[in-house]
């Protein structure tokens, strides 16, 4: 990059490291508090700042916005303190600033009333990042504070994480280097350390995080990282052969995350943050929100569309369900009616057969219907015939004329009494006849009554 410098001063007695190699690789920076642990990350950050070059802090403490002394960055987050308010909803903007428009910018996670919604934002941006910068491929570095919170040792990651390691794994490749920075070296995913091309060792005592030195570095480094002083570190390089033992020099920016004590602290003036670049957020003119809000769109219209055709598809099922039955209920009264037409079945039977039984089914529902309604209305026409039918069936022919003929003296009250005034005599014809013959031959043994009824 033209008047960019191959090397940049870190320590307080002029070593220098590799620029690119800090800027677009994977680093480590690890300390117990108060060893110079975010003093070493500060120093990184003004010498790339110096350079004109960009980069994204996520800044758990609220540690880093003392930078806007000297340097011009956005400073987003959710405190007061902050230049705008951002959720993950603004990941795509922040992205197009740090990468297109070469904005610093630090995400103060500290004013966050939740933690779930810091930590989306951080997922959201680490998402933006690696898409966009496949796009611009400029050497840039996320510089990640408390980088155990999010690859754990032990531990599975979420989606956070998930967004950081493949930074880690496949950044470089874009261009996008990260930097992860904790007190805790034992917490932090194992793998992500030895893949590490720079890591600084700043002073540890918890036998855990020696124990891991002693694994990565030796046991005789184990036992110099537990003496080392404020600033002092072992800078552990893939450039360098060998470990360096090195004094960082002070950050010269205002040390917003020093402990409080009783004096007064004076604050220093902040630099301001150009106007276009807020204006960037009121607008919400990101051509990724647009076209993201635009698919969201298109994915609900076509889920309605799904759920169209789900229901549509119960319905055609219900149908064939129904019509199913239906076959199998109609073969089952073919079955029935073949076993009473002698096995024959429907199809089988003569259209004289069929007019037959359909004829008599007629009658006989005829019947019932009006011996029903005659009954119901006290038809005297109706019960005279009844009467009649069961002086029959006792065997006086006589006295059955004697019924018909007071019946038939019964004035009809209308048309209607004179038809079922008919049909009651055809049925009482029909039923004596019926009894005769079952009688088999009953009308002689009648004949003494006859000749009395002549006489």
């Amino acid at each position: 990059m033209s008047g960019v410098p191959d090397e940049i001063e870190v320590g307080a007695d002029g070593e220098t490291v590799p620029l690119m190699d800090v800027l677009g690789g994977r680093g480590f920076v690890t300390g117990k508090s108060g060893a110079g642990k975010s003093n070493t990350a500060s120093v990184f950050a003004e010498e790339l700042l110096d350079c004109g070059l960009s980069l994204c802090i996520v800044d758990t403490d609220g540690e880093y916005y003392g930078l806007k002394e000297e340097y011009e960055l956005l400073h987003a987050g959710a405190g007061e303190r902050c230049d705008v308010q951002v959720g993950p909803e603004d990941a795509g903007t922040l992205a197009t600033l740090a990468l297109g428009e070469n904005v610093p910018v630090i995400l103060d996670c500290s004013g966050y009333l939740e933690e779930a919604d810091a930590r989306d934002t951080v997922t959201a941006l680490a998402k933006q990042l690696f898409a966009r910068e496949a796009e611009h491929r400029k050497p840039f570095l996320l510089l990640v504070e408390e980088v155990h919170e999010y690859l754990p040792q032990g531990r599975g990651l979420d989606e956070a994480g998930d967004a950081l390691l493949r930074i880690a794994k496949r950044g470089r490749k874009r261009g996008l280097g990260l930097c992860g920075l904790s007190q805790r070296p034992a917490a932090v995913d194992k793998d992500f350390i030895t893949q590490c091309d720079w890591l600084v060792w700043h002073r540890l005592t918890w036998k855990n995080d020696t124990d891991l030195v002693a694994d990565l570095l030796g046991k005789e480094y184990a036992e110099i990282v537990e003496d080392l002083d404020d600033g002092e570190a072992l800078l552990q390089a893939d450039w360098n052969d060998d470990l360096q033992r090195i004094r960082f020099r002070r950050k010269r920016t205002f040390d917003a995350g020093a402990t409080p004590g009783l004096e007064d602290v004076d604050r220093p003036s902040l630099q301001s943050v150009d106007e276009k670049i807020l204006d960037a957020f009121e607008a919400g003119d990101d051509p990724a929100s647009d076209d993201v809000e635009a698919l969201r769109e298109e994915l609900a219209a076509k889920n309605d569309r799904i759920a169209e055709l789900e229901a549509r598809i119960e319905a055609l099922e219900a149908e064939a369900d129904a019509a199913e039955s239906a076959d199998a209920n109609a073969t089952s009264d073919g079955s029935a009616t073949a076993a009473a037409n002698g096995g024959r079945s429907p199809g089988s039977a003569s259209s004289a057969d069929v007019e037959i039984v359909e004829t008599q089914t007629v009658d006989e529902s005829t019947r019932a219907r009006d011996e029903r309604a005659r009954e119901a209305n006290g038809d005297p026409v109706w019960e005279l015939g009844q009467m009649t039918a069961h002086l029959a069936r006792r065997g006086g022919r006589g006295i059955t004329r004697s019924m018909k003929s007071l019946g038939s003296t019964i004035a009809p009250t209308g048309a209607d009494e004179e038809s079922a005034d008919g049909e009651g005599a055809d049925e009482e014809s029909a039923d004596v006849e019926d009894d005769e013959s079952s009688e088999g031959g009953s009308t002689d043994a009648l004949a003494p009554m006859d000749g009395r009824d002549d006489e």
